[in-house]
């Protein structure tokens, strides 16, 4: 058994994000302990196969202990818990697990308010501002309301038919919680679909590519997300984060405010339920609930059909594009602002810096002023004569002794005159 085995399975399944919770957890009970992860695996291996109660459980009272430091440390309630998920997954891992009683305080979480909410005018304004593969982000991430790690490694090959009638079908087992999503794609975003997928780069099988041949990361995601919000000039409170996670809380509150069935919304962005409701859950109307979410969550001005089937195609496409010349309409009014307001800034710049050039030119015409009012030393009338007579003599064999004459003279003429 070694503790590098678990963080490989880990590093290979889990996201990135997880890996590294997971590890800085363990390397934090490593040094409290006092050991090694291999030398705890030792222990908590003997303690297994013990017929003693009491060793059978130490790591329980070992971890409650490494739990009460974290917060003596000044650890919050949520990263302390977060914090011995690392030897715990270690120990399941390994099929050890440990027994943490539910009333236990390692168990205990609060719900943060860290999170800066997004609303829908939010979206309308990041929409307007983004690029092409940014609003795919944007749309889909309103559409699905999925955990970041699920939503990175969307493969192109998952997609429903893009042809059906929308909003089509998105079903895929959610990594955490190994759930079934009952997820929808809006019209707007199959409609973006149609033009984002041509893009995209043939050998690589993500919907969402990085420049090394597989999927963004949720660091870069998150960055995006974030320098989305910058760019549309929304406030964001110093002490409030912004991150993707902020779509799967928008999606699931604008749930509640449309009074949808709270187990039908967990089940659409693929949170488990009671096992007990999915009976009940069946044939559940989630088309007509998703209507509603994406009409409340849209983020383009809908356009209405025509109701001649024929053009049905033609008045999509016609929607697409009436959108689009809206959105980029609205980024470049921001735009233009924007360069106002630059110029603006830049002309003023140049001002107080012509004006400070001005100053000093009138410094120095002064200064020159005063200096051409005064006569000429004689050391100066001097110098002017021996450069007259050193132009006559240039040519003749004794200039040599001449410039030396010359040279002592006006070295001691000029003596003379300081």
């Amino acid at each position: 058994m070694r503790a590098q085995d678990f963080l490989d399975y880990v590093r290979e399944t889990k996201s990135k994000n997880t890996y590294k919770e997971y590890k800085f957890g363990l390397t934090k009970f490593c040094e409290w302990f006092v050991k090694s992860p291999d030398e705890i695996l030792e222990m908590r291996k003997k303690d297994v196969i013990s017929d003693d109660p009491m060793q059978k459980r130490r790591f329980t009272r070992e971890i409650e202990k490494f739990h009460a430091f974290l917060l003596r440390q000044g650890y919050k309630i949520n990263s302390a818990r977060v914090l011995c998920l690392g030897i715990m997954q270690l120990f399941r891992f390994f099929e050890m697990p440990v027994k943490i009683e539910r009333q236990s305080k390692v168990t205990r979480t609060v719900v943060t308010t860290r999170d800066f909410p997004l609303s829908p005018n939010h979206l309308k304004r990041m929409y307007a501002v983004a690029d092409l593969r940014e609003r795919a982000i944007i749309s889909l991430a309103k559409d699905l309301g999925w955990r970041i790690g699920d939503f990175i490694k969307i493969r192109r090959d998952e997609l429903p038919d893009l042809n059906q009638e929308p909003p089509i079908l998105f079903e895929k087992i959610t990594q955490k919680e190994d759930v079934l999503a009952k997820s929808f794609l809006s019209g707007e975003m199959v409609e973006l679909l149609k033009v984002y997928l041509p893009t995209l780069a043939p050998e690589n099988p993500y919907l969402f590519q990085s420049n090394h041949g597989k999927n963004l990361d949720q660091d870069s995601v998150n960055r995006i997300v974030k320098d989305l919000v910058k760019k549309a000039g929304i406030s964001v409170p110093k002490n409030k984060r912004v991150r993707f996670h902020a779509f799967r809380k928008l999606f699931l509150s604008t749930c509640a405010n449309l009074s949808v069935d709270p187990n039908m919304a967990k089940l659409m962005v693929g949170k488990s339920v009671d096992k007990s409701m999915l009976t009940y859950l069946n044939g559940v109307e989630y088309r007509k609930a998703f209507e509603k979410i994406s009409k409340a969550l849209a983020v383009t001005e809908p356009v209405e059909k025509a109701k001649d089937e024929t053009v049905e195609e033609l008045e999509n496409t016609v929607e697409f594009l009436k959108r689009e010349v809206s959105a980029h309409k609205q980024a470049w009014e921001i735009g233009e602002r924007k360069r106002e307001e630059e110029m603006m800034a830049l002309e003023q710049k140049y001002l107080e810096q012509f004006e400070t050039l001005q100053k000093r030119y009138l410094e120095l015409k002064n200064a020159y002023e005063q200096i051409q009012d005064q006569p000429e030393p004689e050391w100066m009338k001097e110098f002017r004569k021996g450069m007259k007579e050193l132009r006559q003599y240039a040519r003749a064999d004794k200039m040599k002794e001449k410039m030396r004459d010359l040279g002592r003279q006006v070295g001691k003429q000029m003596r003379k005159e300081r």
